[in-house]
Formats: C-alpha cells, sequence, structure tokens
C-alpha cells in the first residue's frame, strides 16, 4: 500500500533505524484516525513531531493517537496519548463494506482479525442462528449478518461497546439480524433464552478455556465452534500443532465427537507467541 511505503521511509527519516522499524510496522489506521505503538525508548515529543508531518502529508488523516499501554482490564482496552490533528477518537471504520461507528479509547478493535472476519462470515450458511460470545462492537456479527440471511446473537460486556455495536446495526440497516445484549455472556447463556444455535464465535483468547462449557449449553446436539486462542511455539507451525493437541484434548472431555476442520495462525503477539483460530464441527 502506498501509504504504508511513505509511512516506512518518514519513520526512517525521523528516527534511527533500530527504533524507526518499532514504529512503522505497528501504526494502525482505523477510519481518519492513525495510531503509533510507543516504543519505551521514544518520547511522546518525538512522535507527535512523526504525527505532525502525516497530517501535512496523509489527507485523509484527520487525528493522530499513541497507544501508551498493552491491552488491559475487563473491558480489554488500550490507553492513549493524543498527537495531533483533530482531538477527536471517535471515527467511522469501514470493513468489508459495512460500517462501524466507534472509540479506539473505549473499544478494542484489531485490524489484524480483518480476513478472518469475512473467513468466518463465508462459513456460515443461510438460515443459521449465531452465537458470538465476545463480540465487543460486532465486527464478526455485523460482517457476518450483512452477507447472511442469519441471526447473531452478539454479546459483550463493556457497555461502550455494548453502545457502538447498537449504533453500527443502524447504519448499516441489521436490525433483527444482530441482537445486541450488553452482559456477560456466562450469564447470558445461563439464563436460557439463548439456545439451539448452530455455531458458536469464541474471539476472546483469555476466556476460551473458562467458557466453553457455556458455549457448549447454547449449541445444538451438533454444531460449530470458533476458538480463538494465544499459544506458544518455536515458530507458527509448532504454535499452530500445539493449539491443536491442547485445546483438542480438552474440547473432547465435553463432547462426543470434536473434528478439527481448519487451523491457522493469525499473527505473533510477541516473540515465540501466536494467536492461533481453530474450526471446529462437534456432536455433544
Amino acid at each position: 500500500m502506498v501509504h504504508g511505503v511513505y509511512l516506512r521511509e518518514l519513520a526512517r527519516k525521523l528516527f534511527e533505524k533500530n527504533v524507526s522499524s518499532r514504529i512503522w510496522k505497528r501504526m494502525e489506521i482505523l477510519g481518519d484516525i492513525l495510531i503509533l505503538r510507543k516504543p519505551h525508548d521514544v518520547s511522546i515529543e518525538k512522535l507527535r513531531l512523526l504525527g505532525e508531518h502525516l497530517l501535512n502529508e496523509l489527507t485523509y488523516i484527520k487525528s493522530v493517537w499513541c497507544s501508551i499501554s498493552e491491552v488491559k482490564g475487563k473491558y480489554r482496552v488500550r490507553d492513549y496519548a493524543y498527537l495531533c490533528g483533530a482531538y477527536r477518537s471517535e471515527t467511522i471504520y469501514v470493513e468489508h463494506e459495512t460500517r462501524f461507528l466507534i472509540d479506539i479509547t473505549k473499544v478494542y478493535i484489531s485490524p489484524a482479525l480483518n480476513y478472518e472476519h469475512k473467513r468466518v462470515a463465508e462459513k456460515v450458511n443461510d438460515g443459521e442462528r449465531v452465537l458470538n460470545m465476545f463480540s465487543g462492537v460486532g465486527l464478526f456479527s455485523l460482517i457476518m449478518a450483512k452477507n447472511k440471511n442469519v441471526v447473531v446473537y452478539s454479546i459483550d460486556i463493556n457497555p461502550y461497546a455494548y453502545y457502538y455495536m447498537v449504533k453500527s446495526i443502524q447504519l448499516n440497516s441489521l436490525k433483527g439480524k444482530v441482537i445486541p445484549i450488553l452482559g456477560d455472556s456466562k450469564d447470558v447463556v445461563l439464563e436460557g433464552t439463548i439456545t439451539e444455535v448452530d455455531r458458536v464465535l469464541m474471539p476472546l483468547p483469555e476466556l476460551v478455556y473458562d467458557y466453553l462449557k457455556y458455549a457448549l449449553l447454547a449449541l445444538k446436539k451438533k454444531g460449530y465452534l470458533h476458538v480463538y486462542l494465544f499459544t506458544n511455539g518455536q515458530n507458527r507451525t509448532q504454535a499452530r500443532e500445539n493449539a491443536v493437541i491442547e485445546y483438542t484434548s480438552f474440547l473432547r472431555k465435553y463432547v462426543k465427537k470434536a473434528i478439527i476442520e481448519n487451523s491457522r495462525v493469525i499473527r505473533s503477539v510477541c516473540r515465540r507467541r501466536y494467536q492461533v483460530v481453530l474450526d471446529y464441527y462437534v456432536e455433544k
């Protein structure tokens, strides 16, 4: 992409080589907001200088922010520092022709899952009822409902994520196809109002073990699970194989049959640690 080449070259001009690569490789653009990640040895003032250059050259960027923490807390958000441009953290983010109203300081969005959102949507069949247990603002849910005749129960515990999900459902005219629910998916499933779904998404790695029994409680006797988890490995192949072995062994304690239909590494999250997705067909 043109802007990717420009970002790389500008970072090289403003910073030492070993610093510039750590900056440009971790830039993200969400709507008209550009987000930089702060290396520990680079000051906010230096990053503000980079941001001002970017605003001057990239006319579609209106605001520049810097993330100064990892994803954390119950709502899985980062801390941000404003750098330059419009003092605004809300924007319209578009993915696969689906529009999402978001606030980068209040909800978690990862462009790294762009391919996954489309891939899973293409697996879903017309007429399915789907449960998304950890939906955020609903990227999986809305992209799925935009392309297929389905009903998606879309749950998140973050009230801001719920708010922006509702707004995004309205933006895309998906009322009745995506059912937004505020709450802990465990509690929602235990209420018994969501049962006999054809497919369950579990896109929150930290809870894919603890919440499996609730996913299965909502699932039909036969159905599909999409599990996203973190795993270690010397390389991507080993990490994927480790994830398959470990989670399949765990899953088979709860179901009669578990067939792995697909497994892939989504990204490296740090040295020798990866995010992996596993697609299962299960029979309870």
